[in-house]
């Protein structure tokens, strides 16, 4: 018999059906499933590696033919309402995956039967903090980090009772997770970089901390460290600093600086990633909701991103975005976010021109063809078509109807639902990159009396990290305003502060 422990009867010939009611998977001692003084899956030769493979009839263990125990009617394996078991754990496999399917094969060397995937995000079989600057293998361990499915245990924050709440999976960029057009480190737990190729850490975490020291402070040293750096420089600065100060880099711009110095380096610091969960929360903290932060960093987004978003403000703030999110808001704008929360957009780059035509005819049937306005139906197709589909649509809407997508979600809608309409048709307007709307929206902040201050300094900090596109937006403003972006810059802004947001324009 395998394993020594099995000593009723071969498998598959017990008196009754596997798993027959007299004795549950986990049962006491002596039954079926039950190896003496070891867990399941775990007998004193590794489950799943004998001589010939337990469990390999005609078909492969997890699929058993039909009728046997486990399988449900008319389906497939798994489709039945609740899982094998209890509803909150799956048979022998970690909860995040479905019963039958590990990341591996049953039986791999690697693992016991049922051993969890590797972390996410950590590199496979690589030392600590060895992985290459812009090299991570974010993303191609057993189990991609954009398919994972658990959240939080049963009973924490934000949980369904019946158990773990699905995440919906995607492909990961090649390469590393990219946010804000950029590859940037994996996030925890992955193991963090502990240095990069030509970049030294400890010379610039050293020149900051001087800078910081004693009495006063030297700004422009900080600002000039700073500001020309990548995500993966301030990673790596951010954990250098830490170790030979022990205390935050975030922590000591803000004791050392005010006002929107100590804004836009405090966000500068934390990377493309770090940043946008820290203006997320300020969003949503106390009394108001921000309404234009939300639009800018929630709207058009990839499902990478939206997925990093969750699981990021999860791990940081120990809160559900999407619980937090629908607490700020309410109704059909409330909706909408749900939607753009889900992170289930097409993103396949090739248009189907027929279902652009098919959309073009259903936003005009729901907004200016019909009384009244169909907001969901519109919400559907913006905040869930690629960003290539859009951009046929905002094509094709004004010369089938006389009428730019932009105007007619002025003319039919209202409030933050229609600034946050209005986000998603000017991205795909005119280049269908955003190229033009984030150059509108540098001046937006500058224009009329006084300054936009918060709005001009994440505008800035977010667009810079992709410096090709961040170029192309700077020609754009050129073109549009007849003015460089700098000076224009340095005609809202003094001192310190200007020196700052003129440093992150003019990065190399």
């Amino acid at each position: 018999m395998y394993g020594g422990g099995y000593n009723q009867q071969p498998y598959g010939q017990p008196p009754n059906q596997y798993g027959a009611p007299q004795g549950q998977y986990g049962a006491p001692a002596n039954q079926y499933g039950a190896p003496p003084a070891n867990q399941y899956g775990a007998p004193p030769s590794q489950y799943g590696a004998p001589p010939a493979q337990y469990g390999s009839p005609p078909t492969q263990y997890g699929s058993p033919p039909a009728n046997q125990y486990g399988a449900p009617p008319a389906g497939a394996y798994g489709a039945a309402p609740t899982q094998y078991g209890a509803a909150q754990t799956q048979y022998g496999a970690p909860a995040h995956n479905q019963y039958g399917s590990p990341p591996t094969q049953y039986g791999a060397p690697q693992g016991q039967y049922g051993a969890p995937a590797q972390s996410y995000g950590a590199p496979a079989q690589q030392p600590y903090g060895q992985q290459q600057y812009g090299q991570t293998q974010y993303g191609q361990q057993q189990q991609h980090y954009g398919a994972t499915q658990a959240y939080n245990p049963p009973g924490q924050y934000g949980n369904p009772a019946g158990g773990y709440q699905a995440q919906p999976a995607f492909t990961p960029s090649a390469g590393g997770p990219r946010f804000l057009g950029v590859q940037i480190p994996a996030p925890p737990p992955a193991p963090p970089l502990a240095n990069l190729p030509n970049y030294n850490a400890q010379f610039d975490a050293d020149r900051i901390r001087k800078a910081t020291k004693g009495f006063g402070t030297d700004e422009n040293t900080v600002i000039n460290t700073l500001m020309p750096l990548d995500a993966f420089q301030v990673d790596v600065l951010s954990r250098t600093y830490e170790q030979q100060t022990g205390r935050s880099l975030k922590t000591t711009i803000e004791k050392e600086m005010s006002s929107w110095l100590e804004y836009i380096c405090r966000l500068k610091s934390l990377g493309p990633l770090g940043g946008d969960l820290w203006l997320l929360n300020r969003a949503c903290k106390g009394a108001g909701t921000h309404e234009d932060l939300l639009n800018e960093v929630l709207l058009c987004r990839s499902n990478e991103e939206i997925f990093l978003l969750k699981e990021g403000y999860r791990r940081q703030f120990n809160k559900d975005l999407v619980a937090v999110v629908r607490g700020e808001l309410s109704m059909k704008t409330e909706r909408m976010f749900n939607m753009a929360l889900s992170g289930t957009r097409d993103e396949n780059p090739i248009v189907n021109h027929q279902q652009v035509q098919q959309d073009i005819d259903t936003l005009y049937r729901a907004g200016p063809g019909k009384i009244g306005t169909d907001e969901i139906g519109i919400c559907g197709i913006l905040l869930q078509r690629s960003n290539q589909h859009l951009q046929a649509i905002a094509n094709g809407f004004p010369q089938r109807h006389r009428v730019t997508l932009s105007k007619m979600i002025e003319s039919e809608f209202s409030g933050h639902m229609r600034d946050g309409l209005l986000h998603i048709a000017r991205f795909a307007e005119a280049d269908g990159n955003g190229v033009h709307r984030d150059a509108m929206l540098l001046e937006a902040a500058m224009a009329g009396m006084g300054t936009k201050d918060e709005r001009l300094c994440y505008r800035l900090c977010r667009m810079h990290w992709d410096r090709q596109r961040f170029a192309l937006v700077k020609n754009q403003y050129r073109q549009m305003y007849s003015r460089d972006l700098v000076s224009r810059v340095k005609g809202e802004t003094s001192g310190k502060y200007e020196n700052a947001l003129v440093a992150l324009i003019t990065q190399n």
